[in-house]
């Protein structure tokens, strides 16, 4: 909903922004951070995989949310899912920020293995499952 305050999202809330491009490719707004950046394909496309599920597609960041329900396993696997979809448009984000502040580049493979770890992490304490 450009709530999260992207270069695109700031600069219609009438703050000046210099550059209005997404800092891992090019223009930047929550739906093409998520979905639509090259970066983002590259972890979609690593997590899908290490999840065994079909290639993640997503158009919109309601796709990515809605991702759970195309699955058939139990309820404590949607909730794996979800929870994984959470940590990784959180960590998405967090390489972002981190290449605009603090000019870190940014690789596909730490953010995934950062992903396995922390998912891990809230798995297991947050959502109370035993894995």
């Amino acid at each position: 909903m450009e709530r999260i305050p992207t270069r695109l999202a700031l600069s219609r809330r009438n703050i000046y922004v210099p550059d209005l491009r997404c800092v891992l490719c090019n223009a930047e707004s929550a739906e093409h951070l998520f979905t639509g950046c090259g970066f983002s394909f590259g972890v979609w496309s690593y997590i899908g995989q290490w999840c065994k599920i079909d290639p993640v597609f997503a158009f919109h960041v309601t796709d990515l949310l809605q991702i759970r329900s195309n699955l058939f396993c139990g309820t404590a696997g949607k909730k794996i899912i979800s929870g994984i979809v959470m940590v990784t448009m959180w960590m998405i984000w967090k390489m972002r920020n981190e290449k605009l502040f603090g000019g870190k580049e940014p690789k596909v493979l730490d953010v995934a293995a950062n992903i396995k770890s922390i998912s891990f992490l809230w798995l297991k304490v947050d959502l109370g499952l035993k894995i």
